[in-house]
């Protein structure tokens, strides 16, 4: 395993440190965002610097290689590349359907006076706008994928 992803690992770890700190010693409203950014770099900053101690301690050097190995057997596995390209399509359908459940919820609340008209509005165009960028991104990656492939 490279160096450069233990480096990495405590890169991360440092960075999430930071926002602890900012968060415990600035008074700001940002304080559970910084909180939030302390776990989401700190976890994954753990977890590099466990696989880089793990991979380089081994008992045999050839181990690493053949993990190497498996990994990319694993990766190129025509039935479960299958698998993830449906999965990756029925998660793209359900957010979606997700979006227009939401937009018609936003709807009913906002006529019923149950949340601000103006809130409603916005909440709705924001959906309505990332139903679009969705359908929109989907088309222009599968005709960029279909031209290279």
């Amino acid at each position: 395993m490279k160096k450069r992803e233990l480096w990495f690992g405590l890169a991360m770890i440092a960075g999430g440190i930071l926002f602890l700190l900012a968060a415990l010693l600035l008074d700001t409203p940002l304080d559970s965002l910084f909180c939030g950014f302390f776990g989401a770099f700190t976890g994954p900053g753990v977890i590099q610097v466990y696989k880089y101690v793990k991979w380089t301690k081994l008992e045999t050097p050839d181990s690493y290689q053949r993990h190497l190995e498996e990994e990319q057997i694993e990766l190129r596995d025509e039935r479960k590349e299958m698998l993830r390209n449906k999965s990756g399509r029925y998660a793209y359908i359900l957010g979606l359907l997700a979006a227009a459940a939401a937009m018609t919820v936003f709807s009913f609340l906002g006529k019923l006076g149950m949340v601000d008209e103006a809130a409603c509005r916005l909440m709705i165009l924001f959906l309505a706008g990332y139903m679009v960028f969705q359908i929109v991104a989907g088309w222009a990656l599968y005709r960029l994928l279909d031209k290279k492939y």
